[in-house]
């Protein structure tokens, strides 16, 4: 220990020479003095000219008495007068449990005079010690010299760098002391102990500090006789400031000071007792910490008895208080879960096992919810009982197996208490037998985690964590199942530290080990990139630079290569690189890697997003949008005032050669205060799962063999390459806090062990068995408690949390009484959650606890109660039945307020505790915004809130920083992620004063019930229609004066649909009618409709939705009301005559090559390649007419009322004087855009408006609408066409199919399905005539058929009116698709295949089969489309480069020969880009 210069009782250098040395206290003297011990607990008003909340605090007085027995030992003792309450004014004198106090104490000094060390008496108390620490450090300071100076001095918070100003007045001098708490050690910033269950945001540097404290001394020295000066007086202050989670809202404070005057000074009559019953270890001035299991420091230490009591009692209020439908809407501040907490973590080993023991007795639903609480709260109270706990009922198997997972997955996160002595008893776990492999799995990956913690912790060296990590490495080199080696390369990967990166990267280089597993081993190293850039760059630029290597692999080496610190000369090589790559997923994955780092406002990307910021303007093109599958995706919203955040990253590897997804691994981190508050990653990795599924579905139906004329002995001819279905291989990851908690595998054996039986059917089972739900969750989402004790050496301490509680309750039952069975559901739904910024300081004179509390409650009530009744005699109509019973109140409650609180026991031997709680003053009045009674439901609906809360609200909203986060990957997904940023400041904003309610009521029990009809009336080829009835009944129970219950029919809706639709296109004609009877109303209200939709045809019709609808009072015959009201329309939609003139015009092409025809206008979609893009045609397809007409008839009054105000509003608006627009009668509102496409004409009953200037106005594509969008945009379809006998394949390679195809007699394959049974081929044959060269035949073989259609011998068009033939199967049977679609099979509505013409002349061919549809002119222009599941079992010409095949044309040489031959060297297919 430093020894400190000149205090009290040290040299004067002010005014007297050091030869004149001289003491405060002259040998042989005492000195008395009163002591004035006050702490304020309170908050500042939340805005100006509103009252702060109370403050609560206490005052204590006393006596100090100073011996100076010998030259080096000072003897002090304390008396206490009174103690007071600071709002009530109550005085409490002395009392016996304020003994321990008046103990004497031993200073002992240096020969110059410093303080060496303390000295108590024996048994004395921790809160009493830390007092006498207090005042023996107040008295302590130094004068070195006159003005300031700085010094290292030690205190009760360690050794602080001490700033002094010394001034010298004419008749005293006077001395300011203030230490610098940010140097103190051990407890910087006069934090003496952080809990946290949420771990720190390590990449925000200047993130403001939740709690603020600053300490200073004031001295006064007056003139002494003997000693020159002598200490008059001394007043020590501390303030510990507290904001509520950084928001704008009040700002709570813990003010303590401590002051001595001197009272007079006398002999020494009685000398101190400081020489019996001594402490034998003497002690410094820092504070002892207080025991976790004692916070009252020995004041009232709690019995274990009574904690296991009190615990008991509150574990039984949360289950009552789950039965009870009484809730405090008004105050859903409900902390018993918060308290619980608290009391268990004081629990110690064999507490805790008593309490277990306790709550496992019994069967009762109440001891169900009491056990399922527990469980759910002991792996989060982070104590060292608990973890024993944990490790008794695991190791010992006290509890079922998926109980024992639900103690071990967060049991790493919450421990505080980190020890070697924690990881000695758990390593037991790594021996849990294979008898429970989830067990032993959750087992073995929380341990990791905890050697982690307790290694970071300091709890062990380095020497005994490295012993851990070859533990684990040892597991997975000796086990040879992959799902034991991936779950041990994930408790490597939670381990994280030390030579866990060695020991992968020899995984990741073998060339010989399984590729999963090394994506894996890569994959885990991701977090420790950055401090290994240089291994990183040996190991994973070679596989980088291979395009050899697998698409994971290189995503893997170029992620790490860019997170892991590169040099700028590595990052233009890794850019040059992507310029020259080939792969359209490897540069997707690059292109959005920058775009979205360098867009980010996650802290962690900070000084990455700097680095790559460069490269942002150099990307590589673009690659088309479905290879989206193989990218890194960052969403984000921060906001830096309200200290809040929120980041969805999602990185996607895809498969070359399917396109579809393969890994996904998503990561979603949130943060406050400058911590992340959620920190969850979910990694999957699918391979084969498309196949496997369809597979499964599948393998009911079978296959014969083919023929000889069948596509499999087509393929083999043309050596066509057999496509096998992937075996599946299921990856799935579930990260916290960068630590997996779980990992399962699953591959196609074990699928096949799941799916043996029809899954349908065994989940049916599952839904017809009654079914008991009792669930319940605990979460502690955000926990920081920060110790900051008093200058009077009493604890104080500041409490932010969040606790939540959900439960799910109910049954689910089925009832059979053939034919009638009766299925019941029951639930109750429940959320609380209870947040809390608590200033706290403890009063170990009386006992007591003052505190302020800033508390936000958020309760959600939501029960459920429905029958359906099932008639399976009756297969169209199922009755229905929801129910509320009497009084019953659910919704929500979103609340907040600061409260004031002092309690505890005095003493004792008190049975009551002294309890005051005091509220602010009411601001405002809560302001009813909305209520609606609903009688046809038997509800009513209300919503209140206060209106300076919404203003508040708006305000916090303008003030967020959303234009400083990027938007521009995904609007959707960044505005979800604001959505979710704003929603996340509301939950632990909880500065101000909220007071929001949405409650559903019912005063009488209330029912409603009905029947839902269906019947299928028409199913054919072409039409389907369908009968829906619907009918909903609102009922009350009456007593009967016999005794039994009458139902009272109150509200009744009747409702029937009769809908027709086409099976090809959207057509739909819809008659309707809806009727509403009241018990109450006089009159009966009925509404009838007619709608009927005819979809667009391109320049011959638009889209066009023409109805009426009448409604009025209802008939006692039913009939729709004649004399009713009737409002009849018709509206239209589609693009400008532009396109028509076009096609009819002589221009040949959309652009200046032949391989965009104006034909391909006549496909939907349309076929598109690098010749012919979208861009050429959407000003010709874009739909920009758009009209609608209204005509009423004998409306009501209120509708004359407001159709005249609209009147006046728009004849307002019109440039031209207008009397009258007649709108009460008509509306006819005409909108069109113009080509330019920035102007935007608008005429409501002849009056017009120009809107120019819209650049962001979106239109809609007649050809490519948002279905069609969507799934090419996905990659959900793909498309190959053939335009002027260019062919595009699936990955936008050009191939000339006049070099391929070139004999008229011979067939070229253009796609065929090349799996083990395949289904689907298509064949084109060039044209006879020489002359005709782009002009095709097509023969389709689907299953055991296939059809020949015939090229063209001359260059003229189709008539409209001409027949069109197709010939099938071997002999060659002609049927006309002009005058009657063909199908097989005929005349059904489920086909395997079907052929028809359009009203475009477009020969449409669908086949069931693959889900595939072939749209050919007749002519030169030919479009596939198929579903990207199928496209890696795909080949022919639309597949390179993929599934290459050596022949892709066979020729028949005779009509007589049926065996075709293939052509020699057919395979030279040149790709032209």
């Amino acid at each position: 220990m430093r020894r400190l210069k000149c205090s009290v009782f040290v040299y004067l250098f002010l005014i007297f020479d050091a030869s004149h040395a001289f003491s405060i206290i002259g040998l042989n003297k005492q000195m008395l003095y009163e002591y004035v011990g006050n702490i304020v607990v309170g908050a500042k008003a939340l805005d100006e000219g509103h009252p702060a909340p109370p403050t609560t605090g206490w005052t204590v007085r006393g006596k100090l008495t100073l011996q100076r027995q010998s030259e080096l030992v000072m003897a002090a003792a304390l008396v206490i007068d009174d103690v007071t309450l600071s709002n009530s004014g109550e005085k409490f004198l002395q009392n016996k449990e304020m003994y321990p106090p008046y103990k004497p104490f031993k200073i002992a000094l240096t020969p110059d005079c410093a303080i060496s060390h303390v000295v108590f008496k024996e048994g004395d108390p921790i809160w009493s010690m830390n007092f006498k620490r207090a005042i023996a450090s107040v008295l302590q300071f130094q004068m070195k010299s006159s003005g300031a100076f700085v010094v290292d001095e030690l205190g009760i918070h360690g050794t602080c760098r001490t700033e002094y100003f010394v001034s010298n007045r004419t008749s005293y001098i006077s001395i300011r002391k203030t230490p610098e708490l940010t140097t103190c050690q051990p407890y910087s910033e006069a934090v003496h102990t952080t809990r946290s269950n949420v771990s720190p945001n390590t990449c925000e540097f200047d993130h403001q500090k939740s709690v603020i404290i600053g300490n200073e001394a004031i001295y006064g020295m007056l003139p002494h006789n003997e000693t020159g000066y002598f200490l008059s007086m001394a007043h020590a202050k501390s303030t510990t400031l507290i904001h509520t989670f950084e928001s704008t809202g009040e700002a709570q404070f813990i003010n303590s000071e401590l002051m001595l005057n001197f009272i007079n000074e006398s002999p020494i009559d009685n000398p101190i007792d400081i020489e019996t019953s001594m402490a034998a270890e003497s002690s410094n001035l820092e504070l002892q910490p207080l025991d976790p299991n004692d916070p009252t420091g020995g004041r009232n230490p709690q019995q274990q008895e009574i904690l296991i009591t009190q615990a008991g009692v509150l574990l039984d209020s949360l289950a009552e208080g789950l039965e009870t439908t009484e809730f405090k809407y008004s105050e859903p501040y409900d902390s018993t879960l918060s308290d619980v907490i608290k009391l268990l973590s004081e629990v110690d080993f064999d507490s805790l096992k008593k309490l277990y023991e306790k709550v496992d007795i019994g069967t009762s639903y109440r001891q169900e919810t009491i056990r399922n609480i527990f469980h759910e709260i002991i792996p989060r109270i982070g104590t060292k009982a608990s973890v024993f706990l944990t490790h008794h009922l695991v190791l010992n198997k006290t509890t079922k197996p998926q109980v024992a997972v639900q103690l071990l997955i967060p049991m790493p996160f919450h421990i505080f208490e980190l020890s070697a002595e924690l990881v000695e008893k758990c390593e037991s776990f790594l021996n849990i037998g294979p008898g429970h492999p989830d067990v032993k799995q959750a087992a073995i990956l929380s341990f990791a985690t905890l050697v982690h913690n307790v290694y970071v912790a300091k709890g062990i060296d380095k020497e005994k964590f490295e012993a851990y990590v070859q533990k684990y490495f040892n597991a997975y080199l000796s086990d040879r199942d992959f799902d034991q080696k991936m779950l041990y390369l994930q408790g490597l990967n939670n381990l994280q530290l030390g030579n866990v990166a060695n020991y992968l990267e020899p995984i990741v280089q073998d060339p010989n080990e399984h590729e999963d597993l090394k994506f894996q081993a890569a994959w885990t190293t991701l977090a420790l990139a950055d401090r290994r850039a240089e291994r990183i760059y040996e190991v994973y630029w070679p596989i980088f630079e291979s395009r050899n290597a697998s698409l994971e692999l290189r995503v893997a080496a170029v992620t790490l290569l860019l997170i892991s610190n590169p040099t700028a000369a590595r990052l233009i090589s890794i850019h040059r690189i992507i310029q020259s790559e080939t792969d359209p997923h490897m540069i997707n994955y690059y292109r959005t890697t920058v775009t979205s780092i360098s867009e980010t406002t996650y802290p962690c990307y900070q000084k990455l997003r700097r680095l790559l910021s460069y490269m942002h303007r150099h990307l590589p093109p673009k690659p088309e949008s479905r290879y989206w599958v193989t990218g890194n995706y960052i969403f984000d919203y921060r906001d830096s005032k309200f200290g809040i955040g929120a980041m969805l990253q999602v990185f996607l590897v895809g498969d070359p050669k399917s396109d579809m997804p393969v890994v996904a691994f998503f990561k979603f981190d949130t943060e406050a205060l400058g911590k992340f508050t959620g920190q969850l990653a979910l990694y999957i990795k699918a391979r084969g799962l498309p196949d496997t599924i369809l597979s499964k579905m599948q393998s009911g139906k079978g296959s014969d063999p083919f023929t000889f004329k069948s596509i499999k002995a087509l393929l083999a001819m043309l050596q066509a390459p057999i496509v096998n279905s992937k075996d599946l291989h299921l990856e799935f990851i579930l990260q916290m806090e960068g630590k997996t908690v779980l990992s399962y595998h699953l591959n196609q054996r074990m699928f096949q062990q799941l799916t043996y039986e029809n899954i349908l059917e065994r989940l049916q089972q599952i839904i017809r068995t009654d079914s008991h739900i009792n669930m319940q969750t605990v979460r502690w989402p955000f926990m920081n408690r920060y110790s900051v004790p008093t200058v009077l050496g009493t604890s104080a301490d500041v409490l932010l949390q969040t606790t939540v509680l959900t439960s799910l309750r109910g049954n689910i039952t089925e009832q059979r009484n053939p034919p009638i069975t009766k299925h019941t559901l029951e639930i109750d739904a429940r959320y609380s959650s209870y947040a809390s910024v608590r200033s706290r300081s403890y009063n170990p004179f009386l006992n007591l606890d003052h505190e302020i509390n800033r508390e936000q409650g958020f309760l959600i009530y939501v029960p459920f109660s429905s029958e359906l009744h099932i008639n399976e005699s009756d297969s169209k109509c199922r009755r229905y039945s929801f129910s509320r019973p009497q009084n019953l109140t659910s919704g929500l409650s979103f609340k907040s307020r600061a409260v004031t609180k002092t309690r505890g026991l005095i003493t004792k031997t008190a049975t009551v505790p002294f309890e005051e709680i005091m509220l602010p003053e009411s601001r405002n009045d809560v302001v009813q915004l909305f209520s609606y009674t609903m009688p046809d439901l038997g509800v009513r609906l209300g919503m209140s809130t206060n209106v300076d809360e919404l203003i508040k609200y708006r305000g916090m909203l303008l003030k967020s920083e959303f234009t400083e986060n990027g938007f521009s990957g995904n609007m959707v997904v960044s505005a979800l992620m604001y959505a979710f940023g704003f929603t996340q400041l509301s939950s632990i904003h909880l500065g101000h004063d909220r007071n929001l309610t949405m409650l559903m009521f019912n005063e009488k029990a209330t029912r409603i019930e009905g029947n839902f009809c269906a019947e299928d009336v028409l199913k054919t080829s072409d039409l389907k229609g369908k009968q829906i009835g619907l009918t909903l009944e609102h009922t009350d129970q009456l007593d009967a004066p016999d005794g039994s219950v009458l139902v009272d029919a109150l509200h009744r809706w009747n409702i029937t649909l009769d809908v027709q639709a086409s099976t090809k296109s959207n057509w739909f004609k819809l008659i309707g009618q809806i009727q509403r009877n009241s018990k109450d109303d006089e009159e009966d209200w009925k509404a009838c409709t007619k709608l009927t939709y005819e979809p667009l045809v391109f320049t011959k019709r638009p889209h066009t939705l023409n109805g009426n609808v009448v409604f009025g009072l209802a008939t006692e015959e039913s009939e729709c009301p004649e004399k009713g009201s009737s409002v009849q329309f018709a509206a239209r939609a589609g693009p400008s005559e532009h396109a028509r003139a076009f096609l009819r015009s002589d221009k040949i092409s959309l652009t200046d090559t032949d391989f965009c025809p104006k034909e391909v206008l006549k496909f939907s979609p349309i076929p598109t390649s690098k010749f012919c893009k979208r861009s050429n045609f959407e000003n010709f397809t874009s739909i920009t007419q758009y009209d609608m007409d209204l005509k009423f008839n004998n409306m009501p009054a209120w509708f004359e009322l407001w159709s005249n105000r609209l009147d006046h509003l728009v004849s307002a608006l019109s440039a031209d004087k207008v009397d009258s627009l007649h709108m009460s009668q008509e509306i006819n509102i005409s909108m069109h855009t113009p080509q330019d496409q920035f102007r935007l004409a608008v005429e409501v009953n002849g009056v017009k408006w120009r809107f120019h200037q819209i650049p962001f106005l979106y239109k809609l594509d007649s050809k490519f609408d948002a279905s069609h969008e969507l799934t090419y945009v996905t990659g959900l379809k793909r498309s190959c066409s053939v335009i002027n006998g260019m062919i595009n394949t699936f990955d936008d390679k050009l191939i000339n199919l006049r070099e391929v195809a070139v004999r008229p007699d011979c067939l070229t394959l253009l796609v065929a399905d090349c799996s083990p049974l395949p289904q689907l081929a298509v064949f084109v044959t060039p044209s006879p005539a020489q002359e005709l060269g782009s002009n095709y035949g097509l023969r389709v073989h689907i299953g055991q058929n296939y059809f020949n259609f015939h090229s063209r011998t001359d260059n003229r068009s189709q008539p409209s009116n001409e027949p069109v033939f197709i010939y099938l199967n071997q002999d060659q049977t002609p049927h006309d698709v002009r005058q009657k679609p063909y199908q097989w099979p005929i005349e059904t509505s489920d086909y395997d295949f079907r052929v028809e013409l359009n009203e475009q002349n477009i020969l449409i061919v669908e086949c069931a089969q693959l889900v595939s549809t072939i749209q050919f002119d007749l002519y030169n222009i030919l479009n596939f489309e198929i579903y990207g599941v199928y496209k890696h079992q795909m080949c022919g010409l639309c597949s390179p480069p993929f599934n290459r095949m050596r022949n892709y044309t066979i020729c028949e040489v005779e009509a007589s020969t049926p065996t075709p031959i293939p052509v020699q060297n057919s395979s030279d297919v040149v790709v032209v880009a």
